[in-house]
């Protein structure tokens, strides 16, 4: 069990699947969503199923989440999250998953709806509805085959605990990311575990899949700025970081996300963006 002082202090950072203090991973950036990640099954005229082209499944992804059409950003902050590279390994493979709060999933759940069942220009915009902040998630096993998991904690000691009962994340990373990820990992390995999450997770997969935006739609220019490579068939490396560096990520893209969210028309900008640096994401218990 966790004490009240080891749970503030508890990150992404903390978290191993290696018992052994010298055998921990470094600490490093991973998105979160890529390219590869979303691989809805449409079903054809002939009642075969094909994969969505992936610019498909990101116009999906804009319609469904208010935004314009090549709104979406996918190297943005928001899609990051601070883990060791056997934290991340499980995370690629999509043998684990960020996942949002069942309260949470359950109000992303109806967003989507609403805008799935509107008309386009009835749709709402997910940064007015989910802000830009730090939002709680459990980690879960998705795969039947998960290593053990262990937490680095204040005295920097190794405590192995089970998934379900580790304490919530505090992470900056947002939650239509984390929970499309998610998604992909369910349907990776037709897993139906954990129905409180699985379930609102399939259903937002599932429009993903169906929806296909009216023509209008297309007729919109995105508003925010690309940055140098910005490409959605570009898939980047992720690399470790060091402080300094976390510190330059957090800066400069704050001014990023700021351009994204406001471009995108939000009516009052968040004020939490400064504070991703600050945040419990910071390497609490990192390489000691």
């Amino acid at each position: 069990m966790f004490s009240d002082s080891a749970f503030r202090s508890f990150s992404a950072a903390c978290l191993s699947t290696s018992p052994n203090l010298e055998d921990l991973k470094p600490v490093q950036r991973f998105r979160l969503l890529k390219n590869e990640v979303i691989q809805h099954k449409v079903r054809t005229t002939g009642h075969s199923l094909r994969l969505k082209p992936i610019r498909e499944q990101l116009s999906a992804m804009e319609y469904l989440w208010g935004l314009s059409w090549g709104d979406l950003d996918p190297f943005s902050e928001l899609n990051y999250v601070r883990v060791r590279a056997d934290v991340a390994q499980l995370l690629w493979s999509k043998d684990v998953a960020l996942v949002p709060t069942a309260e949470l999933l359950a109000r992303m759940d109806a967003f989507m709806r609403k805008n799935y069942l509107g008309g386009i220009s009835s749709r709402q915009l997910c940064f007015d509805s989910f802000p830009v902040q730090a939002y709680e998630y459990k980690l879960l096993p998705i795969s039947k085959s998960c290593p053990s998991l262990y937490v680095l904690d204040e005295s920097s000691h190794l405590q192995r605990v089970d998934y379900h009962e580790l304490p919530p994340l505090q992470l900056t990373l947002y939650p239509f990311f984390a929970a499309t990820h998610a998604g992909a990992g369910f349907f990776k390995h037709a897993s139906t575990r954990d129905p409180d999450y699985s379930h609102p997770i399939g259903v937002m997969d599932t429009l993903y899949a169906s929806i296909s935006p009216v023509p209008e739609f297309f007729t919109t220019r995105p508003t925010r700025n690309p940055s140098p490579g910005d490409n959605h068939d570009v898939v980047l490396d992720d690399e470790p970081d060091t402080d300094s560096e976390s510190t330059f990520y957090s800066d400069h893209e704050g001014k990023r996300i700021q351009r994204w969210v406001q471009g995108a028309g939000v009516s009052c900008y968040q004020n939490t963006i400064a504070g991703l640096s600050s945040t419990s994401e910071s390497d609490v218990g990192s390489d000691p």
